[in-house]
């Protein structure tokens, strides 16, 4: 972002603000920040990353207006310095640029579930761009085209979960839309499937669950032989079901995955359908049955979550405690969500996820609605403030 573009931003924020008739109170209710800050935004005392730029314009309807004014891909503050292979030489792909191709996804996946994504999307989508362009450069062997196709759209996957998991939404809609072509082209049908899943998932958790269920249905009409992207499709399934508000259907979704997903990965799985285990289920029944007004049952299925999740994946280790935080103040537990919020405050510090502090600003200010004693409040902002890559 240059500095011409801050003061731009700063009229178009107030401008937005004031169409639409809402106070600096409201707005900062809406995005989840403080008063103060989006003042200092609105001044351009304080300049926007993408991350902030985007929420801001979920909160004011703006259609993205205030995310054009911030670099999409590159963010205004510092990104840590991340080794990534090389994507492509400037000669034509061939096999071997196909093969470091590969190394990028491995070595993305594995910071990102030990670390989270922050600090790394922005690398990832540079790494896609990259690719994308020189696919016009690809050797002229079929297979090698092929090959290159298949490998540029998986980088395309793994940057468009990045962007989602640290809340760049249309950054993350954009490349998983364009890595669909590319998937396409190379005749990709499980990465297509795997890009569906991912634009579902998203579309669910932008409250648009009818969106987010045809998407999947597209998936199950071509009766996938996998057991697993069979049992992944009904979780998308399931989420969707759960925000439209049919929560039987839905927990009746997650039952039959849970039987498609039981066992490891097969001959007929993906490799990408690895990270589905009995932990990311009981996470999503926490979720269903939170929307559905269950809060106990939240509760016992969240406390699963956290115990059976393995300890290598350390952005869920503070994703799923967040989420357990958020259930045990809807119940009134004041004790077990300080004691939680302080395992979570041990592990966020290595964790860029910006979902974290999302969800533990909305159970604070649910916990100060519901009379929650000022210690647990304190924590659950002082947990959030910790968490948030954007601090």
């Amino acid at each position: 972002m240059t500095p011409d573009s801050v003061p731009a931003f700063a009229e178009k924020l107030q401008q937005l603000r004031q169409q639409r008739g809402l106070s600096l109170r409201d707005l900062a209710g809406l995005a989840h920040y403080g008063k103060s800050y989006v003042h200092e935004l609105e001044t351009g005392k304080k300049p926007p990353t993408p991350a902030i730029a985007w929420r801001l314009d979920e909160a004011l309807n703006a259609d993205g207006h205030l995310a054009r004014l911030v670099d999409q891909i590159t963010p205004s503050e510092p990104v840590p310095a991340v080794e990534l292979p090389r994507t492509a030489g400037a000669a034509p792909m061939d096999a071997h640029d196909v093969m470091l191709l590969h190394d990028t996804v491995r070595h993305l996946v594995a910071l990102d579930t030990m670390h989270g994504s922050e600090g790394l999307y922005s690398n990832a989508v540079r790494a896609f761009r990259n690719a994308h362009r020189k696919l016009s450069t690809v050797g002229a062997r079929a297979t090698v085209r092929c090959d290159a196709h298949a490998a540029v759209a998986e980088v395309g996957e793994v940057a468009a979960w990045l962007s989602y998991d640290s809340e760049h939404q249309e950054v993350s809609r954009q490349v998983a839309n364009e890595a669909m072509l590319v998937a396409q082209l190379a005749g990709d049908t499980s990465m297509c499937r795997f890009l569906l899943s991912h634009l579902s998932m998203q579309a669910t958790y932008l409250g648009r669950g009818a969106e987010g269920l045809d998407l999947v249905d597209r998936v199950m009409t071509e009766g996938p032989r996998s057991k697993r992207v069979v049992g992944m499709m009904r979780v998308r399934r399931a989420r969707a079901l759960g925000q439209l508000g049919d929560a039987v259907g839905a927990l009746g979704e997650l039952e039959r995955a849970r039987g498609e997903l039981a066992g490891g990965v097969g001959p007929d799985d993906p490799a990408w359908t690895w990270w589905l285990h009995a932990a990311e289920l009981a996470v999503h029944e926490a979720r269903i049955k939170a929307d559905s007004g269950d809060a106990p049952g939240a509760v016992r299925a969240s406390e699963q979550s956290v115990l059976q999740l393995p300890a290598a994946q350390g952005r869920d280790q503070a994703l799923y405690r967040a989420w357990l935080v958020s259930d045990l103040v809807n119940v009134r537990a004041w004790r077990e969500a300080d004691e939680v919020a302080e395992q979570l405050m041990e592990r966020a510090p290595v964790v860029g996820s910006a979902r974290v502090p999302r969800i533990l600003k909305l159970a604070e200010r649910r916990a100060g609605r519901a009379g929650a004693p000022i210690w647990l409040t304190e924590a659950l902002r002082e947990a959030a403030e910790v968490s948030d890559p954007a601090v």
